[in-house]
């Protein structure tokens, strides 16, 4: 075998980790697959991390290169993989990516050298790259767009690749994954690169630059059709941060749905201020059946601050939704730098509302990613980073405190808002 790549687990097994199959990973299996390297698969989430599994790997597949994809919560097991394999087969490759590596390369470069290299950035060319020099000795490892390596001790990043537009990407090699072990099955990418608005708590604008780059309707119909042929496939969930960013482009998209010779039912996620009655109409004529809000907070003066957007708007866009027979989750965290008791218990009543209205709720505690303002401007938004343990950054953990909450106030609030209500605490 000529590369493995590896999903690393969450140090905690749950149904959110398992959700939906890998898609990036299964777009840089296709990318080699078509530059004529031979590919296999693990998803330890899955399958649960068993250091066996890894000498079984090595063993039979017997791979050059192992890429890792690693989220900050799954970091540390990566890591814990990389240094497993480099202790059985230490000629083997070992190339970290995803979005810890990707907004901290230098710092994981540094970090152990059970790590040969990082990917920063779109990931296809970079592994394309890698592996004709590694397998084939062409090309040069400093021409590799995105490859991060160590150069006489000291950590170097080449420049990362072109966002490339999704229309021209192979199909995602979805079939070297498990498909029937996730609860999504179907996750079909609807735009490479990150939602434009710079939320402080999201780390999507630094890990993407703010780049974004959208598929045509039509080529999104015809994998449509496409899953459909080969696997029957009648319900798929975009994956997008803010699939109603472009309404031009949504009512294109839901022209090519409904001209399909056969049904599809689907969910996606976006923002309630990009949504209106009219809107979600069309899109549960055209088979839309699931939809996620992130609202985060039920304290106007939070949102003011973190978000920008209206409560009446989060009640409307539920409303409407609902209506029309859409399975309806909103989001919500805490705590935030300005939350007070007050602001907490203006999040209790509205998250109350909300149910009320119809919409499930997910609750998690905040999360201060690398990348985010609240990483990298914490002192002066008065927070303070509880703890450097990666696997801890998975929104199931108390890792912050603020100027006006201790962690145990924080971790006692949250579980009472979630017990009052029946809500599920959970990161989504």
């Amino acid at each position: 075998m000529d590369v493995t790549l590896v999903n690393a687990p969450v140090r905690l097994r749950n149904e959110h980790a398992k959700l939906s199959p890998p898609l990036g990973l299964a777009y840089i299996a296709s990318a080699l697959m078509d530059a004529g390297f031979s590919v296999s698969a693990i998803d330890f989430n899955v399958s649960g991390f068993n250091p066996r599994r890894v000498d079984s790997m090595l063993a039979h597949d017997k791979p050059r290169i192992v890429g890792i994809s690693a989220l900050t919560e799954t970091y540390p097991q990566a890591l814990t993989i990389a240094r497993h394999i480099k202790e059985r087969s230490p000629e083997t490759v070992v190339v970290l990516g995803g979005a810890h590596p990707t907004i901290m390369p230098l710092a994981v470069l540094a970090e152990d050298d059970a790590v040969d290299f990082v990917v920063v950035g779109p990931g296809e060319p970079a592994m394309v790259a890698l592996a004709r020099n590694v397998i084939h000795g062409e090309g040069s490892l400093a021409d590799a767009p995105g490859l991060g390596f160590m150069d006489d001790g000291a950590a170097h990043v080449n420049e990362r690749a072109e966002l490339p537009h999704p229309d021209e990407l192979p199909r995602p090699a979805r079939w070297i994954f498990p498909t029937d072990f996730y609860h999504d099955k179907w996750n079909v990418l609807t735009a490479t690169g990150s939602c434009p608005y710079r939320c402080p708590f999201c780390s999507a604008s630094s890990l993407w630059q703010g780049r974004r780059r959208m598929r045509t309707p039509a080529n999104i119909a015809e994998e449509l059709t496409e899953l459909w042929c080969e696997h029957v496939v009648d319900e798929v969930f975009f994956t997008d941060d803010i699939f109603t960013l472009n309404r031009r482009w949504v009512r294109e998209l839901l022209g090519e749905i409904k001209a399909l010779e056969h049904p599809v039912r689907w969910g996606c996620a976006t923002r309630v201020d990009l949504v209106d009655a009219e809107l979600i109409a069309e899109m549960a004529e055209a088979g839309c059946t699931g939809i996620q809000f992130g609202v985060e907070s039920g304290s106007q003066t939070i949102l003011d601050s973190v978000k920008g957007i209206e409560k009446q708007q989060v009640l409307e866009a539920v409303s409407a939704a609902v209506s029309h027979g859409i399975d309806t989750v909103c989001s919500f965290m805490v705590p935030f730098p300005d939350d007070t008791s007050e602001t907490l218990r203006e999040s209790l009543e509205f998250m109350a509302a909300v149910h009320e209205a119809g919409a499930r709720i997910y609750l998690s505690y905040t999360c201060p990613f690398p990348g985010t303002a609240f990483y990298e401007q914490a002192a002066e938004l008065g927070l303070t980073i509880l703890t450097d343990d990666w696997g801890e950054f998975d929104a199931k953990h108390v890792v912050i405190e603020t100027r006006n909450l201790a962690a145990h106030e924080i971790e006692t609030t949250t579980e009472a808002m979630a017990a009052s209500l029946g809500m599920k605490k959970s990161a989504v």
